[in-house]
């Protein structure tokens, strides 16, 4: 028998680096989670943080929502 690899072989590096991809995007949703209450805590006095609050409770909502679509833009930009 030869040793060829049969057409339907999963390509284990592909799936890899789409797992890898899969699961920064989700830390980066839950950063954008943590970062939007954190401000919110800060612009409702629970915590300190002063005019730092007001950032953070509008930098949370676009590191959740712009943010993976920008990087899901480039990695499909990038030649496999």
């Amino acid at each position: 028998m030869p040793d060829k690899i049969p057409e339907h072989a999963p390509d284990h590096a592909g799936q890899e680096r789409a797992a890898r991809r899969y699961w920064l995007l989700q830390f980066i949703r839950l950063a954008g989670i943590f970062v939007t209450f954190t401000g919110a805590m800060m612009v409702a006095d629970r915590i300190e943080g002063g005019a730092f609050g007001p950032i953070l409770f509008v930098a949370g909502p676009l590191l959740f929502f712009i943010v993976p679509v920008l990087l899901a833009k480039h990695w499909k930009r990038q030649k496999p």
